[in-house]
């Protein structure tokens, strides 16, 4: 079931083919701030806000499956948002969706816990 058509929540952000393997793209979905992270084939969207001190991610590393805050070094799992020193630490995930070479993210359904 395709769960863009006619739900306002899901927004366009990029097309599949500018995502490139290991690689941190910011999109902005309606203002919004999100990281879209391509790694072993696999797409995430996380937050780009560091739950620490709210440091962007953007400018961060990322090894693996880790992104690591460019501020104080915080590390995160891109598969769960979670902060890898604390794991009931998190940044939130978002849903996406791809469709016709082009990727739409669900910006009312970040998972916030």
């Amino acid at each position: 079931m395709n769960p863009v058509n006619g739900r306002s929540s899901w927004v366009f952000v990029i097309e599949d083919k500018k995502l490139q393997e290991n690689s941190v793209n910011l999109v902005f979905p309606k203002g919004l701030s999100i990281l879209l992270i391509k790694s072993a084939g696999q797409i995430y969207a996380v937050s780009n806000q560091c739950a620490h001190m709210g440091c962007g991610l953007a400018g961060g590393s990322l090894k693996g499956h880790t992104l690591q805050c460019p501020c104080h070094d915080w590390r995160y799992d891109i598969r769960t948002g979670e902060f890898l020193d604390a794991k009931e630490i998190r940044i939130p995930m978002y849903q996406w969706w791809l469709e016709n070479g082009r990727i739409f993210i669900n910006i009312e359904e970040g998972d916030r816990s």
